[in-house]
């Protein structure tokens, strides 16, 4: 590289070259590692996951990509995925890399209103605002799309002589190729920049060459979506649907993406009135034809994330964000080069300070929606498992499925939740559940289930603010027909209101289970009957309030999975304003098997009673600090459980000011302890010895210190011993392989 060119690439302006390639490198170093050194774990958002899978194999149809397919973003995808095996990474690195190049692009537009120093200064300051940093290091095509159309701004505005104009037409048409979706404001630059040129047959090589690179995208992925009427179709079915939802396209100032991505209501109102100052700048020091041309791309592309887009999103902001900084560098520029330099560094810092824990927590942390159908597809794999997913984590098990099919590893089956609005396709072996739709199932039939979330409240406004709560559910009965999502009685319990006619899909059960069920009717003279597979198993007086239920999965009884229905001849509702008809509500259903993992809370008598779990020496349930549930049990208390050889987990706690010194026995075997418990809950583990549960019940005695209130000054004169809240089985390895040949 000659030296002329190489002193192009410095950034700051000093009269000591040497001094300049050193703050350039500094500069280039810290951005490149503020980049590339926090991608994200794995996909944050559909758009990204969207991308990847389309990579792996194209399916506009099915919105891999969506319409209108981002042909040169996947372009870029398919380029770098055989270097890093992985799509999704590929147009991570693709995004952080463009993010970088901004530097040099900004600074270069930013050079024609301000010094150097001034240019570069607030080049980085946009740069490090939240919404650049954090969707440049995600798959995102938004990021390169938008450099690309501002190295064509910067292109332009260095004039468009010579070959000028094609490399100034081919940099809009990448932009656009990378980003479809950007016609109007690209179109606009276009149309700005061309009527510059003259003669204007100069234009003709760039026009050729970009409809040429236009059509041959259009022409390669109507063949890999199968001829060109499957390529058309899906173009009229997303944009019905994407304009039927902009009626309830919410947010107000505040909840513009634009906004959050400055870093809230009142730095992003600075900013945005500095770069309207700074439009004077560039009349003043350009050309009254280059700000107005600024100001009309950028109205543009503003009305098109208010209007046609979801305005909440802060990554469609990302191109208007850094487009702001040669516009922010014009105003800064009226003030002496040292206090607009300072102002500027000081504004890098407090953005980079504020964006710095949201970018790293992408980095650390997984989208809960995403971590949930990882995991499930492990947990499938590992149990022999169909995964049931809702139609909201299907694109994300689309491409992990497709990703580990490419890599040569095996995929569990998996099949969309009866809820979604395609044909239910069934499942007959035992299954998992993963959803962000907690309220639409029952509880776990043995109560194994898994919860994700944590995103913090300082990153939620960032994200797409959904599938931010997941949930795996093992062994879950799956709704068919006549149900609503779940609700919470009077009492605190949940409940779901099931129809006349409600049908649950119950997995395989062992010959050794017992389901519990408690039901009550909405009163009404007839009956709720009550069919287990092709058998009767009871009926429910309509008038006689809620019923306990226990049955057994008896010899004859369908080894796989079993249809449990409800039936009610006539529907009463339960009050006049209610439009729904509800039969029944249904509290508890509940599966106990000796031999199987389950869990649950031993905090209610109703909870015990649907595990099967017996309890004397307890008091009436309680809530402790935090609002954790428990009960506190006296300084001997016995419990009888469903169990055989394996590990028993009890959640023990100790809020008193006493030592609680608690052994926990098995028969006349200390199995635990002495333990000195916490205040707040903790699981204490014991092994469950082969013979130890006779008839698949263990009895297990809790003995404690005593503690009285009373002698501490309270008004309790109870004598109490520990707070017990809940209880897990894990059955030994030995014990399932004896049961290998159930189901």
């Amino acid at each position: 590289m000659s030296r002329r060119r190489l002193e192009t690439l410095l950034l700051f302006g000093t009269a000591d070259r040497r001094l300049d390639a050193g703050l350039t490198a500094l500069a280039a170093a810290l951005l490149a590692w503020s980049r590339f050194a926090f991608l994200a774990r794995g996909p944050w958002e559909w758009d990204e996951t969207l991308f990847a899978r389309g990579i792996l194999h194209f399916e506009l149809a099915a919105h891999f990509p969506h319409p209108p397919g981002f042909p040169g973003w996947l372009a870029v995808g398919h380029l770098l995925t055989p270097f890093t095996g992985d799509p999704l990474r590929a147009l991570q690195l693709a995004s952080a890399a463009f993010s970088v190049a901004a530097l040099w692009v900004l600074a270069a537009l930013g050079r024609r209103v301000a010094p150097a120093p001034v240019a570069a200064l607030a080049a980085l300051a946009l740069l490090a605002a939240p919404g650049p940093w954090l969707y440049a290091v995600r798959g995102f095509s938004t990021t390169a799309a938008a450099v690309l159309a501002l190295a064509a701004a910067a292109v332009l505005a260095g004039g468009l002589a010579g070959g000028r104009a094609t490399a100034f037409t081919l940099l809009v048409a990448a932009a656009f190729l990378v980003r479809p979706i950007l016609l109007p404001p690209l179109a606009l630059l276009w149309l700005g920049g061309a009527a510059t040129v003259r003669p204007r047959r100069r234009l003709l090589p760039g026009v050729a060459l970009a409809v040429a690179a236009g059509l041959v995208s259009v022409a390669l992925m109507a063949r890999a979506e199968g001829g060109w009427d499957a390529f058309l179709a899906p173009f009229l079915a997303h944009s019905q649907r994407h304009f039927s939802r902009l009626a309830a396209n919410p947010g107000g100032f505040p909840e513009l993406g634009l906004v959050k991505g400055l870093g809230g209501v009142v730095p992003a109102s600075l900013v945005v009135l500095a770069a309207l100052a700074g439009l004077g700048a560039w009349a003043r020091r350009s050309s009254h034809r280059a700000a107005g041309l600024w100001l009309a791309v950028l109205v543009l592309a503003v009305a098109q994330l208010v209007l046609l887009q979801n305005r909440s999103y802060g990554r469609y902001a990302v191109g208007v964000q850094m487009a702001l900084a040669p516009l922010l560098a014009g105003a800064a520029a009226v003030l002496p080069a040292p206090a607009a330099c300072l102002g500027l560094a000081g504004l890098t810092a407090w953005y980079g300070a504020g964006s710095l824990p949201l970018v790293a927590e992408q980095h650390a942390t997984e989208l809960p929606g995403f971590a949930a159908v990882r995991e499930a597809r492990a947990a499938a794999l590992a149990g022999g498992r169909t995964v049931v997913l809702e139609p909201e984590l299907h694109p994300f098990a689309s491409y992990l499925w497709h990703l580990a099919e490419r890599r040569g590893e095996a995929n569990p089956p998996w099949v969309l939740s009866p809820w979604a609005p395609e044909p239910w396709q069934g499942v007959g072996g035992p299954w998992l559940v993963a959803t962000v739709h907690r309220p639409l199932y029952p509880e776990s039939l043995f109560g194994i289930e898994r919860r994700f979330a944590g995103v913090s409240p300082a990153l939620e406004p960032l994200t797409q603010q959904r599938m931010l709560e997941a949930w795996i559910l093992e062994d879950a009965p799956l709704p068919l027909a006549g149900w609503w999502p779940a609700e919470l009685a009077a009492d605190g319990r949940r409940f779901m209101w099931g129809a006349a006619a409600a049908e649950l899909l119950l997995p395989p059960l062992g010959g050794d289970a017992g389901l519990a069920l408690a039901l009550r009717p909405a009163p009404g003279p007839a009956a709720v009957e009550l069919s287990w597979g092709d058998r009767p198993a009871a009926e429910i007086d309509g008038e006689g309030g809620e019923r306990r239920l226990r049955f057994e999965a008896a010899a004859g009884r369908p080894r796989g999975a079993s249809t449990l229905r409800f039936s009610r001849a006539r529907t009463p509702f339960p009050s006049a304003g209610e439009a729904r008809a509800l039969s029944f509500q249904l509290f508890e259903l509940r599966a106990v098997d000796a031999h199987r993992a389950w869990a649950g809370s031993l905090v209610h008598a109703s909870d015990r009673d649907a595990l099967g779990v017996e309890l004397e020496g307890g008091f009436a349930p309680e809530r402790f600090a935090d609002g954790v549930a428990g009960l506190w049990v006296g300084p001997r208390a016995r419990l009888v459980l469903p169990a055989s050889a394996g590990t028993l987990e009890l959640e023990l706690a100790a809020p008193r000011p006493t030592p609680s010194r608690c052994e926990l026995w098995l028969g006349g075997r200390l199995a635990a302890g002495p333990l000195e418990l916490e205040p707040r809950p903790q699981r204490v583990a014991v092994e469950v010895r082969a013979g130890e549960a006779p008839g698949g019940r263990l009895e297990l005695v809790i003995a404690s210190a005593p503690y009285r209130p009373a002698a501490h000054g309270l008004d309790d004169p109870r004598e109490l011993g520990v707070v017990l809240a809940g209880v897990a089985f894990r059955p030994s390895a030995a014990t399932l392989d004896g049961r290998a040949g159930e189901p």
